[in-house]
């Protein structure tokens, strides 16, 4: 697909706070810099996923923002974020499941907290399995390991962050397009959970009151024919995305003023400068994409009848 225009691109996952089902997302804090640019910029793009989407609206967003492909569950991150090229790969993501009757909840990877030692550990485990059937396997930091091989061409994945969402089923985990590859993928997720169950990495765990890494994740598969540069236009607030699971409201919106000072207010900058600027706010539902008016008419219905804050929030 094509790029997007070589314009400032500010992208805020998380905007709203995750509440149990019927509640009431709250109110924004009092943002100078995201009021302002609500009066300067335009709705240019809404993007809506269904509920069973294996991505999550930020994630189909920034996809489209780097000019990758964007179909859920079909966007090649790990061979985009590792600089890789000309070959499947996936990210193996340690984690820690917990089952229900019919689906899998996965534990918020703040609260497993893996440490490198543990593991390089679990990995070199893991990696003869995945050699037996043609796969390579690379630590790049605790939480995501790198896994190369045909077994992962044509994987549809759902991504981790859409799982901490919500519960997902095993058939949705990683989907193979051929029979061959089910049966594969099947095997090395019985062999790695049997072998994680009694690793002494997870006896140490359980015995300091810690949750195990009992299963490894499949997302972010796919190929690049040649390595793709993130752009540098792009800019993702990680303040509320790296939030912990549990936090309380005064933490998210600290989170939220920090993005308005830091990120926000040299956006607002850039517009009055007459530059143009685009900012995506991305929600559990849909992410909106804001750019700067062009145009006069344009500019003169962005003055008449600006964006409403609450009414942004309440679309997201």
């Amino acid at each position: 697909m094509s790029a997007a225009p070589a314009w400032p691109h500010v992208l805020i996952p998380d905007a709203v706070l995750a509440l149990p089902d019927g509640a009431a997302a709250p109110p924004w804090p009092e943002l100078p810099a995201l009021r302002a640019l609500a009066r300067q910029l335009r709705l240019a793009e809404r993007l809506t996923l269904d509920e069973d989407s294996p991505a999550t609206p930020f994630e189909v967003a920034l996809a489209r923002a780097h000019g990758l492909p964007d179909t859920p569950g079909r966007t090649p991150w790990a061979a985009f974020e590792s600089g890789t090229s000309g070959t499947p790969c996936a990210w193996l993501l340690p984690c820690h499941w917990q089952m229900g009757m019919n689906d899998v909840s996965v534990l918020h990877p703040g609260e497993l907290g893996l440490d490198e030692r543990e593991s390089r550990a679990l990995l070199a485990s893991v990696e003869p399995l995945l050699r037996d059937d043609g796969l390579t396997l690379r630590y790049l930091r605790p939480d995501a390991w790198l896994v190369q091989g045909e077994l992962l061409r044509g994987l549809s994945c759902w991504s981790l962050r859409r799982a901490l969402t919500r519960p997902v089923t095993r058939q949705q985990l990683a989907q193979a397009p051929t029979e061959a590859q089910r049966r594969t993928l099947r095997r090395l997720q019985s062999e790695w959970q049997m072998l994680l169950y009694t690793h002494p990495v997870n006896e140490a765990r359980e015995g300091a009151r810690r949750w195990p890494v009992n299963a490894l994740w499949i997302g972010g598969a796919g190929e690049l024919p040649q390595a793709i540069a993130p752009r540098a236009d792009v800019q993702v607030c990680r303040e509320l995305l790296d939030l912990p699971a549990r936090l309380s409201l005064h933490d998210w919106q600290r989170a939220w003023q920090a993005i308005d000072a830091n990120a926000l207010a040299p956006l607002l900058q850039t517009v009055r400068g007459g530059a143009p600027a685009r900012l995506t706010l991305c929600g559990p539902r849909r992410a909106l994409t804001l750019s700067s008016a062009q145009g006069l008419t344009q500019k003169i219905m962005s003055q008449i009848s600006p964006l409403r804050l609450s009414n942004l929030r309440d679309q997201l």
